[in-house]
């Protein structure tokens, strides 16, 4: 893991409480205040080679220590986070009040200390994205609420990733949705994108507190409740009613969130030692197994699986068009690997029809079982079921495996037969001899068709 200068103490420091007093004029401001912040988009930058990297932090000088006999009336300055907060904190409302309280009970410090700890691998990026769009750094604590900065996270409505976006919102934020990658686990795009995203609801309502409320319930559900409440302010559009349930919470939770976590050791959480992981993203122009590369490089697998999330079967896109995050520490040791030239690979999805075995499969790929099992989590050689999908490697050409049924011949379907009460594709294809799939194709139909009683349905005709 990269562990380097300012951003190491920061890293150390983040929950520690450490504090020293300074005169006014010297507190460290935030980056930006609701008021001052531009609200310009700029696009996110294109992936390169080179390590990506939050600007280093400006801390006081000299050791950070404890000092008696402080003047209440001087402002602290903490060595991780900005003193001052960029979102005005509603103390004495009752939601609010409500989730201080809740995250202050034993159970609540250690899920923030939890969070916080998970937070760290991705941490030096959303900081660094954040200073780079010049965006209030609270917004660090919103995965906080959205995913617990869990990459892999799906709510119940279907929104994934840290950021928990939905399929339909990743329209013009570049971010690929398809058989081998879901990109919405990308902590790098899903980042740029919730940040642009936040911006853009800034810029449209003029306000921090709507913009991120209208993260939760859409912008265009925002511009509906400001209509009707004829006002342009969270709290006034909470009291009237006219925001969704879940928003009418959301804001009280994020700042309580960011209030407590921010200056953490002030709140009793226990400091996080776990360093910030500075990532670089390398462009690849072919497939790569995480796995064989890891051998090859000698790069933990855990390390790559964690810098790549959004891959769905631990093998980048056949056609190459992907870039490899990986720890800036381990960059000249992944680099070598690709450059070795002796780990190409093909990698083929294959969907199991009836009568298909991974030993069957594997023949035909030229591969092991093994190998198959490898690039499948959780996968049971012996019990796969029609429908599921097999993602296998190959090392040269293939053609598509063709199937344990492929040269059997194909009956006329001359006949026709009335279903019966009870009967299912499944016991009509032993009846007629011939596969579920075909006899499903055949009259319209999918495996799990319930099928009705009276119906006709056309058949080979039985000799």
């Amino acid at each position: 893991m990269a562990f380097r200068g300012s951003r190491a103490l920061v890293a150390l420091m983040a929950l520690s409480g450490m504090w020293t007093t300074v005169p006014a004029q010297d507190v460290v401001p935030t980056p930006t205040t609701a008021t001052a912040l531009v609200p310009t988009i700029p696009a996110a930058p294109e992936a390169s080679g080179t390590p990506i990297q939050p600007a280093p932090a400006v801390l006081p000088a000299g050791r950070p220590e404890r000092t008696s006999g402080a003047d209440p009336a001087v402002p602290l300055a903490h060595h991780a986070w900005p003193v001052r907060f960029s979102f005005p904190l509603p103390y004495g409302e009752p939601r609010f009040e409500a989730f201080l309280a809740a995250y202050r009970t034993p159970g609540g410090r250690k899920w923030l200390e939890a969070v916080y700890e998970r937070s760290r691998p991705y941490a030096s990026y959303v900081l660094g994205r954040l200073r780079f769009y010049g965006a209030p750094e609270e917004l660090f604590f919103l995965p906080f609420i959205e995913s617990e900065y869990s990459p892999k996270v799906v709510s119940r409505s279907g929104a994934v990733g840290l950021w928990q976006f939905m399929r339909n919102s990743v329209a013009g934020y570049d971010m690929r949705i398809d058989d081998w990658v879901d990109e919405r686990r990308d902590f790098m795009k899903s980042t740029d994108a919730a940040i642009r995203k936040l911006l853009s609801n800034y810029a449209r309502f003029g306000d921090w507190l709507l913009a991120v409320a209208a993260y939760n319930c859409g912008a265009g559900a925002m511009d509906r409740a400001i209509a009707a409440g004829g006002v342009r302010d969270y709290w006034a559009l909470r009291d009237k009613g006219l925001l969704p349930p879940e928003t009418a919470s959301y804001i009280p939770k994020f700042l309580a969130v960011a209030s407590l976590a921010m200056h953490g050791g002030r709140n009793g959480l226990t400091p996080s030692w776990t360093g910030m992981v500075d990532w670089v993203a390398i462009p690849l122009d072919r497939p790569v197994d995480i796995g064989l590369l890891a051998t090859a490089s000698g790069v933990p697998e855990d390390e790559l699986r964690l810098g790549n999330p959004e891959l769905r079967y631990g093998v980048t896109p056949p056609e190459g068009r992907y870039s490899l995050k990986v720890p800036v520490a381990r960059e000249s040791a992944v680099r070598a690997a690709l450059a070795s030239n002796d780990r190409l690979m093909n990698v083929y999805l294959h969907v199991v029809r009836t009568g298909d075995t991974v030993s069957a499969i594997a023949r035909h790929y030229e591969v092991t079982v093994a190998m198959i099992a490898k690039m499948n989590p959780g996968l049971v050689p012996d019990r796969i079921r029609v429908g599921q999908v097999i993602a296998v490697p190959a090392f040269g050409e293939h053609a598509p495996y063709p199937g344990a049924h492929a040269n059997d011949p194909v009956p006329a379907f001359d006949g026709t037969h009335v279903v019966k009460k009870g009967e299912t594709i499944w016991s009509l294809s032993l009846v007629y001899g011939v596969q579920p799939e075909t006899l499903a194709e055949r009259n319209g139909l999918d495996m799990t068709s319930v099928l009705r009683e009276g119906a006709t349905l056309i058949v080979p005709i039985l000799n």
